[in-house]
């Protein structure tokens, strides 16, 4: 079958919403929680949200450098590529197609369905075996469902997905606007907490290490998704511009929007409060319980179909923009051809979006938890961004004449802090032992890319 082209159509607005849109989600719902039981006061919890989303945007600039000099399909995959070679890019294909991805939207489809279910008169299960069986089977399929209504919609073209996520990235940065104005002027309901709650009990907190792992894995799941718009940088218009507009320009809305929702949070929640709710609390206890405050219980009830329509907007970038990487892999003799053919009709990587598709239904039917598919992929995907923001500062030896429409602000010093982080990150998580269990399966898959790769080049060296 003759194979079509990726067509350049995306512009600075969409470029935007699929950086925000890929990262506001489910995290600003659930882990607010968590992350108030993990960090010792108020003011730490802004400290983390902002300097992590700060780390966060210190990559971006380095991926803006690198997606300005390689305005081609493949994003991350491409930076890797040019930097490290094809062993490291296949290596991060590899994690990508089985972990980060695929992990990504078994999540966020199991979260969706999770949301969704109170809407049929079903109560959601956080994990599969312990919910009844009519649960059970109505989460499955609604999250396979989410799944194919996304794979179809990004088959139709780069336009139609490309709508779907500015509708949807409007809608959630405007709901979660209403949410920060409802709480600043605490209209339409009582702010004050329904019934006096004691503060924890036992020593004042501290900072401890495993809190601090928890937090970042909670905070940088609610930012992951970040890197995802450099993928479509060969559908992009003007992407010497656009690329790094939309990547920076849409880090800092969601550095600010993350921060002025916290504050809402504890406005009408107080810490002490979060801090003294039951460790089986669930997760979105926070916000519908802001919610509830802010306007009124009946509002709170729906947030859940409103977290559904969240994370639907972020999966989407999964479909829209991840393919693109199996794509350039395709097209590099990484991976089977067909994984490269685009429809002449549609001008979409149809068979890669449908690869990915299926990939992310049998890790639903197969995983087991929500948490556990975050953590090993926020584990895996740092390993990549680490390596990928060095590639700046290999690319600047090895390449010093080559054309830099944009070149990485705070150059040297910001690309080093990503560094930094990501690095000590990674080894906080191997030292600890509530999160230890899932960096090593994220490790394991990695390595298993190793003899796949060598094989690979064995059976087909053409593709040298």
């Amino acid at each position: 079958m003759e194979s079509g082209q990726l067509q350049r159509r995306l512009g600075l607005t969409s470029a935007v919403t699929i950086t925000v849109g890929a990262v506001i989600g489910s995290g600003i719902f659930l882990k607010p929680l968590s992350v108030a039981q993990a960090l010792p006061s108020e003011s730490a919890i802004y400290m983390m949200w902002a300097g992590l989303g700060l780390v966060c945007l210190f990559g971006a600039f380095a991926y803006a450098e690198l997606g300005a000099m390689f305005p081609e399909a493949g994003g991350q995959y491409a930076f890797l590529r040019e930097g490290w070679g094809r062993c490291v890019s296949f290596l991060y294909g590899w994690t990508f197609f089985w972990v980060i991805n695929a992990g990504t939207i078994a999540a966020l489809a199991l979260g969706f369905s999770e949301n969704l279910l109170p809407v049929f008169g079903l109560q959601g299960t956080d994990t599969l075996p312990n919910g009844d069986q009519e649960a059970s089977a109505a989460l499955l399929m609604l999250a396979v469902a989410m799944i194919l209504v996304l794979a179809l919609v990004n088959h139709f073209g780069v336009v139609l997905g490309a709508i779907v996520q500015n509708v949807t990235t409007f809608a959630k940065v405007g709901a979660l606007g209403m949410i920060v104005i409802g709480g600043f002027l605490a209209v339409g309901g009582d702010t004050s907490p329904a019934v006096v709650i004691a503060p924890a009990t036992g020593d004042a907190p501290e900072w401890r290490m495993a809190g601090i792992v928890a937090a970042f894995m909670g905070i940088f799941w609610a930012y992951e998704g970040w890197y995802q718009m450099p993928f479509n940088a060969a559908e992009l218009k003007r992407p010497e511009r656009n690329l790094p507009l939309g990547l920076v320009g849409g880090m800092v809305i969601l550095i600010v929007v993350y921060l002025f929702v916290n504050w809402t949070y504890m406005r009408v929640v107080p810490f002490e409060e979060m801090r003294a709710m039951a460790p089986d609390t669930p997760n979105t206890h926070v916000a519908t319980l802001a919610v509830s405050r802010i306007f009124s219980p009946e509002i709170g009830g729906y947030l859940t179909l409103f977290m559904a329509i969240s994370i639907f907007g972020a999966a989407n970038p999964n479909m829209l923009s991840s393919p693109r990487a199996f794509y350039a892999m395709g097209q590099d003799g990484l991976a089977p051809q067909a994984l490269s053919r685009v429809s002449k009709r549609w001008g979409t990587p149809v068979v890669a979006i449908w690869v990915q598709a299926l990939v992310g239904i049998i890790l639903v039917l197969w995983l087991k938890g929500f948490h556990d598919v975050t953590a090993f992929v926020v584990f895996a995907a740092f390993l990549f961004y680490a390596l990928t923001v060095a590639a700046v500062y290999r690319l600047r030896k090895s390449m010093p004449d080559a054309d830099r429409p944009y070149r990485c602000t705070g150059y040297p010093f910001t690309p080093a802090l990503f560094i930094l982080v990501a690095v000590g990150f990674i080894v906080a998580v191997l030292q600890d032992e509530a999160e230890v269990w899932n960096a090593l399966i994220g490790l394991a898959i990695v390595g298993a890319g190793v003899p796949y790769y060598l094989w690979w080049q064995r059976a087909y060296p053409a593709s040298e």
